[in-house]
């Protein structure tokens, strides 16, 4: 799936842009008419200094902000090639931009506030309000980081939290973003719904990653077939649907697969063709037809086997599918 025409960029924050633009411009010139009085029809008058210190730190968070706005497209573009996708690119520069964001915001800090021994005694004290009054914010923060550095997950990559299941859109410092799928639509079809979850969740709940290491995962299609069936033709039937639909592909992704996985005792476990399983059960033989495939197309390709197994069954009387029924043994007498 190309995640590129998925995550192009936002126009919305164009008109956002230009009111900061024109704010920093405003407040620019305010700090130069405060040292320089050039304004012939305005003069402010500051003789500590603290209106001007004040100023530039807003021109500076302002200036920042534009600049890593506009630099952030160019990067997309130039990295999206190398990184092989859109979305990494665009987790590339969020991390960029928030270790910019922290050295900007800290030299602010430190120019505000002065000399040395107040610099420690204002840092311990803001340190232990925020503590206090920010705990889940603080949370938020803390398993963003943990995610940035782990990678836990990514944008673009496929997710759930708990019940919800979706796309990652966005990782800020407080929040993901999720574009849903599941929920009230079968599969793995989107509901067209954005779900915003709180990142502290991943202290509390497990996050399960479908394309962190590969977007690939297992599947399989089973289908109940009657004591009276000829089993090895059902057998062979559920193997060459799954072959035509999903055996080449298998073929051809065995070798990646096999290199990305984390413990490689594991490649003896992993499929190069789709196999069989079979399982008795009351009513009839459990046959399961076993195979990898994209996550992204996991159901469609589920469908095809099923459609395939379906009108291969149907050409055929020797074969049978169970479903529940009744059979009545012996007479039933009048009255």
């Amino acid at each position: 799936m190309d995640l590129t025409k998925r995550y192009e960029r936002d126009d919305r924050h164009v008109p956002r842009a230009v009111f900061v633009c024109v704010l920093a411009l405003v407040l620019a010139t305010l700090v130069l008419e405060i040292k320089y009085d050039f304004l012939p029809l305005m003069s402010i008058a500051d003789p500590t200094g603290d209106l001007t210190t004040l100023l530039l730190a807003f021109v500076t968070i302002l200036t920042t902000w534009l600049v890593l706005y506009f630099l952030g497209g160019l990067f997309e573009r130039l990295t999206t090639a190398k990184v092989g996708s859109h979305a990494q690119a665009r987790s590339m520069w969020k991390l960029i931009a928030y270790a910019v964001w922290i050295l900007v915001l800290s030299i602010i800090f430190i120019s505000m506030i002065g000399e040395t021994g107040s610099l420690v005694l204002s840092i311990g004290l803001l340190g232990a309000a925020l503590t206090f009054v920010l705990q889940k914010p603080l949370l938020n923060v803390g398993a963003w980081a943990l995610i940035s550095y782990r990678r836990i997950y990514r944008i673009g990559d496929r997710v759930a939290f708990g019940t919800v299941k979706g796309y990652v859109l966005d990782i800020t410092t407080m929040y993901t973003e999720l574009r849903e799928f599941g929920e009230w639509m079968h599969g793995d079809t989107f509901t067209g719904r954005i779900v915003t979850v709180p990142n502290s969740l991943i202290f509390d709940q497990p996050v399960c990653n479908y394309t962190r290491d590969f977007p690939f995962v297992w599947d399989e299609v089973v289908n109940l077939v009657t004591y009276e069936s000829d089993i090895e033709i059902a057998k062979k039937y559920l193997l060459e649907s799954a072959k035509e639909v999903v055996g080449e592909l298998m073929e051809q992704n065995y070798e990646r697969y096999r290199k990305r996985l984390g413990i490689r005792d594991l490649d003896q476990l992993l499929l190069k063709s789709p196999e069989l399983r079979m399982e008795l059960a009351d009513s009839g033989v459990n046959v399961y037809v076993l195979y990898f495939c994209p996550v992204e197309l996991r159901r469609k390709i589920k469908a095809d086997i099923t459609e395939k197994i379906w009108t291969k069954f149907m050409s055929d009387p020797s074969v049978g599918i169970a479903y529940p029924h009744m059979h009545l043994v012996g007479s039933v007498g009048e009255g």
